[in-house]
């Protein structure tokens, strides 16, 4: 019966959903083939039936890693090294850089690259393939996913309207009996709480804004 399992693989540890004829347990090491060729991987665990939808199916899992497969892969490191040092010295003056580079198991050549500026390197990964026998192909680290931070939830208290115009809570929404608005009367939007750049924002122009209102009616002493 085909099964789905997680396997992380790669040395970024990209999570891919590959097909088996059996279940393995968690951290048994394989060999899938996938997007980028025939590799090792780490089995991670099966993607479950609500989340499956969500994961697109990279290859297949070929097999338990031998000790074939980890003989050939032991050996990657120096000999990627070389590589990486003269595909580097290669580039000439295309606005690319390589900073890492990895083997499969079926002789293809994954160049981590960076690229500061627009261009086609296709006429020098025609010439790296041709120079090192090898399938050379870019991963473009420029490209990839970015994770970063949410941007903070503004607080608001419980009374209806609180922060809708984007002030927290000088902007209130809570009404006086006379139809006014006021601020929020439970002070729990400001006090003990971390506040989002926005709210600061507005918080302090609201407060510059009553400042210059006092000093235009403020009567001088002398």
């Amino acid at each position: 019966m085909t099964t789905s399992t997680l396997v992380q693989f790669g040395r970024s540890g990209f999570v891919g959903r590959f097909t088996s004829n059996v279940p393995l347990a968690r951290g048994v090491r394989v060999i899938v083939r996938g997007p980028r060729g025939v590799e090792p991987g780490i089995v991670l665990c099966e993607p479950g039936e609500k989340f499956a939808p969500a994961l697109s199916t990279e290859g297949d899992l070929l097999r338990v890693a031998t000790p074939e497969d980890d003989s050939r892969t032991e050996a990657f490191p120096t000999r990627e090294a070389e590589l990486l040092a003269e595909a580097t010295a290669t580039v000439g003056a295309l606005p690319l850089t390589f900073v890492d580079a990895e083997l499969t198991l079926d002789d293809h050549l994954i160049l981590h690259g960076l690229a500061w500026d627009a261009c086609d390197a296709t006429p020098l990964f025609t010439e790296l393939s041709a120079r090192f026998g090898l399938a050379v192909r870019l991963l473009d680290l420029s490209q990839t996913a970015v994770t970063r931070d949410p941007k903070p939830v503004a607080e608001k208290c419980d009374k209806p309207g609180c922060g809708s115009e984007g002030g927290g809570c000088s902007s209130c929404g809570t009404e006086t009996g006379a139809g006014e608005k006021k601020g929020c009367s439970s002070k729990s939007c400001s006090s003990g709480k971390v506040k989002s750049a926005d709210e600061m924002t507005a918080y302090f122009a609201d407060l510059r804004q009553k400042m210059e209102q006092a000093e235009a009616t403020r009567t001088p002493l002398v």
